[in-house]
């Protein structure tokens, strides 16, 4: 049953194969991988196949042999675009345009770069697809040019003895067979073992001896490196560098600058390791020029004092000063200063001057409001002598007013401290 579900697959994909002729590849720009799974239970080998290919095998070296396959590929794709067009014209019975296109003749040929950088696509499991991938060169090649890919890697595995049997073959159109990088058994899926032996395999296949790699071991964090005197982006820990010896420079914020000489080899991962010193620089006194004040260093609170001592100081530093009444305050200390450094904060001003002017006016109502109570007061206790003297009424009117008269006194006392406290400061 399953061996004749193959055959009828193989053979709707060689019909396929005949209707559907192959584009042109232009491989001028990129080359395009596809990473085919073979088994269903591959999904977690799919994904770490991507991201060791992204990692090591982003450019694609081709020898002479590969640019003049490429080379006559695009030959024969052009002339059979220049035939449809001449078919086209000659059932139209158009002399004009058929004398145009063999005036023209066929297209410059582009130049084939000596590299070019790879793309990869993770393709989902397929069971006939599969079958049909397993059986015919043939049914590859349909695939490749149905997905637009220039290549394959194929991912397939199988139960041996207890082990899981994985192999990763490398399929091309124009080579003349697959090519076998990975071929290894592991136990319960545990597909982190076969990375190191597949990403020298896939370098090795990418780079066919124009680029070697370091691998960088336990470097610290900010790290900036210069190769060769040209400073280089660090995008991970690998550097992939020309055959050869290279000098590099690195640097990283509180360890002593690292200069040394390395060798890079061809198609080989090596990994080196340095040994960073930690800078200790002296101990320095930050002083406020105002008054007490909350620091924090790096985000983290030293408490509330005039002046902080750092004993053990590292560089860069960012310093934040808070204190009531001044502005907040950011340093940035990017190498050591002198052993005591002076700050001085500026006097907070208020967000909107309309709340200066609403402070004023607040103090003058209270001022009032107290000259209206103590009025008050006073006119209660003549017109208590004045009419009805034995009139309780008046002793609770006096008592009332006196009260408020008072409390207002107060609140008028604290508003005008307050004030007087924003006046001196400038605000």
């Amino acid at each position: 049953m399953g061996k004749n579900m193959a055959l009828t697959t193989v053979c709707i994909v060689l019909f396929l194969l005949c209707v559907s002729p192959l584009p042109a590849q232009e491989g001028t720009l990129s080359f395009s991988i596809g990473i085919v799974p073979l088994d269903a239970r591959l999904d977690t080998l799919t994904e770490m196949v991507g991201t060791v290919a992204e990692r090591y095998g982003n450019q694609m070296f081709l020898d002479e042999s590969e640019q003049a396959l490429l080379a006559t590929e695009w030959e024969k794709q052009a002339q059979i675009q220049q035939n449809k067009k001449l078919s086209k014209a000659y059932n139209s019975h158009d002399q004009e345009k058929i004398q145009q296109i063999l005036d023209e003749g066929l297209p410059e040929r582009p130049i084939i770069p000596r590299a070019l950088s790879v793309t990869y696509q993770g393709e989902q499991f397929n069971s006939d697809l599969a079958i049909a991938l397993q059986a015919s060169d043939d049914a590859l090649a349909w695939f490749c040019s149905k997905n637009g890919y220039d290549a394959l890697l194929l991912l397939d595995s199988e139960e041996l003895a207890g082990f899981q049997r994985v192999r990763i073959h490398y399929y091309h159109p124009l080579l003349a067979e697959k090519r076998t990088l990975i071929d290894s058994l592991v136990q319960n899926a545990y597909y982190q073992v076969l990375e190191e032996p597949f990403g020298k395999a896939l370098f090795a296949l990418s780079s066919k001896g124009n680029l070697g790699v370091l691998s960088l071991t336990n470097i610290p964090p900010g790290l900036s490196i210069s190769i060769d005197g040209k400073p280089k982006d660090l995008v991970d820990t690998n550097l992939i560098l020309t055959p050869g010896p290279h000098s590099l420079a690195l640097h990283a914020p509180g360890y002593q600058p690292v200069e040394v000489e390395v060798e890079s080899k061809a198609d080989v991962i090596q990994p080196i390791q340095f040994s960073f010193e930690e800078v200790s620089y002296p101990p320095i006194v930050l002083h406020s020029e105002n008054a007490k004040i909350h620091w924090f260093l790096e985000g983290k609170p030293l408490g509330e004092h005039l002046s902080i001592s750092l004993s053990d100081p590292t560089y860069p530093m960012v310093l934040s000063l808070h204190g009531d009444g001044f502005s907040q305050k950011v340093v940035h200390l990017n190498s050591p200063p002198p052993k005591a450094l002076s700050i001085t904060l500026n006097v907070k001003e208020l967000a909107y001057p309309s709340l200066r002017d609403d402070a004023q006016k607040d103090f003058y109502k209270g001022l009032r409001n107290t000259i209206l109570w103590f009025g008050t007061y006073i006119g209660c206790t003549v017109l208590s002598q004045m009419y009805a003297p034995d009139n309780p009424l008046w002793q609770v009117g006096l008592v009332g007013t006196s009260s408020l008269a008072l409390v207002s006194s107060m609140a008028m006392a604290v508003d005008f401290l307050s004030y007087e406290s924003m006046a001196a400061a400038g605000i």
